[in-house]
């Protein structure tokens, strides 16, 4: 009996032993999935970015040490620098490549990011890099208050025939109701699963700017009709990127280029300068 017994606590402590092993096994296999999940890119500018997809097309030049749009950086900080700039606002900031680096040359930064587990990226970039100075807001903005939508990620688009923002995270789109009935700026990519407020930028709590830079894939137009009644009172230098008509046309949309630019120069400002589908502007 006691033969028998002396087996069973052998076994016993075997079985233990081996559910101790599993959990090392398990406990070594989830530490290394975190470490290929996420690395660290070289310092550019000043700058280190959290890296979590290595295949998205800006994360990858950041990850290879090269500054993304680095021309738009440049003309920023001569602003800066020539103009004794205060406030920088970013509207559609990504992950912070710009507003970043441009909050170790001015007083203060404030960056605007609509798709949430961007902004969570971009809040992370802040904190590795300990900017202060950079305050940041997780909303889109337009010309009404709504809920809006973003483009899924395993949609294909039907003009690209590709995935269009799974490994390009800067190309995200927003997305209301009446884009999604009229499928305006491909919002029939939308799957609808994830949601954000939209604001007018007249009403949000952001002043004093005097230089801004907008991203917004395509809903700058919107944009600058709810920001009318700032831009007329700060008369910030304004960096847009304004698709070209072909691809307003392939988007759906209903403005041109040119009815931009001439709405831009109502608010009494003059264009000085073409980068590509950025245009900047100073007021008059």
């Amino acid at each position: 009996m006691f033969y028998q017994c002396k087996h069973v606590y052998f076994y016993f402590i075997h079985y233990l032993d081996c559910i101790i092993f599993s959990l090392k096994i398990n406990i070594n296999v989830k530490i290394n999935v975190i470490i290929i999940m996420s690395t660290v890119s070289p310092i550019i500018n000043g700058i280190k970015y959290v890296i979590y997809n290595k295949q998205d097309y800006i994360e990858n030049v950041l990850l290879n040490g090269h500054q993304w749009n680095e021309e738009i950086l440049t003309i920023i900080k001569l602003y800066i620098l020539k103009k004794k700039l205060f406030h920088f606002l970013n509207v559609g900031s990504h992950i912070g490549t710009i507003s970043l680096p441009v909050s170790l040359h001015i007083n203060k930064v404030t960056a605007i990011e609509a798709y949430p587990d961007t902004y969570k990226h971009l809040c992370e970039n802040i904190k590795l890099n300990n900017l202060p100075n950079v305050e940041t807001f997780n909303l889109a903005v337009g010309n009404s208050e709504e809920d809006i939508y973003f483009m899924g990620m395993e949609k294909i688009c039907p003009i690209e025939k590709i995935q269009r923002v799974k490994n390009n995270s800067g190309g995200m789109a927003i997305f209301t109701e009446d884009d999604i009935k009229n499928n305006i700026r491909s919002a029939n990519l939308t799957d609808r699963k994830i949601k954000n407020k939209m604001s007018k930028l007249d009403n949000l709590q952001i002043d004093d700017f005097d230089i801004m830079l907008i991203d917004i894939e395509g809903y700058e137009y919107e944009f600058l009709l709810g920001a009318k009644e700032k831009i007329i009172k700060y008369k910030p230098i304004i960096i847009i990127e304004i698709w070209n008509n072909y691809k307003r046309i392939q988007e759906n949309m209903k403005t041109t280029q040119e009815e931009i630019i001439i709405y831009i120069k109502s608010l009494n400002y003059k264009l000085v300068r073409q980068v590509g589908d950025d245009f900047i502007f100073e007021p008059l």
